[in-house]
């Protein structure tokens, strides 16, 4: 879960940039804005808002709030509205409320709106995320269903109480009560709905923006479409995920190879077995291997979700608008594959071998993010299948060392 802090370092740093206008203003402007003609002022009001000068936005602003002519005033608050200056969203309020022309009203509370959305920040949406799940929907972006994104909290907590006293966690050891399985599912839950509730934060601003500022659209992929991404035939029909999942299991079949295993533990296969072990139940092979498939199944479809929203629907995405697509591309992938390094903090050697191939794995995901419009559904499929496949095929090849197995201690 560190690396929810290096996305709040990456988020702080990049701002959006405010659009160009269309064209130069017009060289008139401020005498046409003092015209008798209310037609002129009008005008004079509409290429204010594409003059970026402080005497334009308080010019601008006199227009709103003192012209005699309603039509003015409702001009100068959509010119307001077009400015794109949040901190002029106060005048636009004041004057939905005060001003003594209905009309005006109207377009004044309809302006400051949409103007207020404009001053939401992406950056501070996700970084209160980072700090509490939900914060950034419920503090900052005011959306009641970041409530939900709290459960995150007690997901991961109670996941972490649960394995207190358990000599392993990983992966590719046995658990010693079924209580550790449980609690394995309980804090990757946890921890991808926290990386979720980060993105959705990010994006929920960015969309009440209506992406000013930035080159590339958002996303709207719904977190329902997203989990069921790596089921849905429209997904699992794209060549990036028959053609390069495959080719991404074997590279990781072939890095686990690389990995010197413990040779004083037995570990027959499970075509060696008669019995399979799985949450302390023992089950023919056929039916243990789907048991345990079953469980991996659960497991790896929140990571799939939860870390493809992290690394490239904010981490990738923010680096593309900094660094251009290829240069955010590059920078996403080498912190993907650094990121999981700490997976490995107990053998350091073995980092050395498979983060460079985890770094590969990122780049793959990350072109596929690109090539398909910036939409996660296709790597959020590649990153499942790739961990579950990668993961049945370690269950076939060691049956006995996987975190589902509950191997019983006597009590001495």
């Amino acid at each position: 879960m560190r690396s929810s802090l290096l996305l709040l370092t990456v988020v702080a740093c990049v701002n959006p940039r405010p659009p160009l206008p269309p064209h130069p203003p017009a060289p008139d402007r401020y005498e046409r804005a003092a015209a008798p003609e209310p037609t002129a002022r009008a005008d004079a009001a509409d290429e204010l808002a594409i003059d970026p000068s402080p005497r334009a936005g308080q010019l601008l602003v006199t227009l709103h709030t003192r012209d005699v002519d309603p039509s003015v005033r409702a001009r100068a608050a959509t010119a307001i509205e077009h400015r794109s200056d949040p901190s002029l969203a106060i005048f636009l309020a004041s004057s939905a409320t005060a001003d003594p022309d209905p009309a005006v009203r109207a377009t004044a509370a309809g302006a400051h709106e949409r103007l207020r959305a404009l001053g939401k920040r992406p950056g501070t949406a996700a970084g209160l995320s980072v700090l509490c799940p939900g914060c950034g929907q419920l503090l900052y972006l005011d959306e009641p269903e970041g409530a939900l994104m709290l459960a995150a909290l007690p997901l991961a907590v109670g996941g972490l109480l649960l394995l207190r006293g358990e000599e392993s966690i990983g992966l590719d050891q046995p658990a010693t009560s079924r209580k550790a399985p449980l609690a394995l599912q309980m804090l990757f839950a946890g921890q991808n709905l926290w990386f979720y509730s980060i993105f959705d934060a990010y994006r929920d601003a960015r969309v009440l923006r209506r992406d000013v500022g930035y080159r590339f659209p958002i996303t709207r992929e719904s977190l329902g479409h997203l989990v069921t991404a790596p089921f849905r035939p429209s997904v699992l029909a794209s060549r990036w995920v028959w053609g390069a999942v495959p080719l991404t299991v074997l590279a990781g079949i072939l890095v686990t190879s690389l990995i010197p295993a413990d040779d004083s533990v037995e570990r027959p296969t499970i075509f060696d077995v008669d019995r399979v072990n799985v949450l302390g139940h023992e089950f023919r092979p056929g039916t243990g291997f789907a048991a345990g498939s079953g469980y991996y199944a659960a497991l790896f479809a929140g990571v799939g979700v939860g870390e493809e929203a992290l690394f490239r629907g904010v981490i990738q995405t923010e680096l593309e608008e900094r660094f251009g697509t290829t240069g955010g591309l590059i920078a996403g992938s080498a912190l993907f594959g650094a990121v999981h390094a700490l997976n490995f903090l107990d053998n350091p050697k073995d980092a050395l071998i498979a983060v460079p191939v985890i770094s590969v794995l990122g780049s793959a995901l990350g072109l596929a993010y690109i090539r398909t419009g910036h939409r996660l559904e296709t790597s959020v499929a590649m990153h499942f299948w790739y961990d579950f496949l990668l993961s049945a095929a370690a269950f076939a090849a060691d049956p006995t060392h996987q975190p589902f197995v509950v191997q019983y201690s006597a009590p001495m």
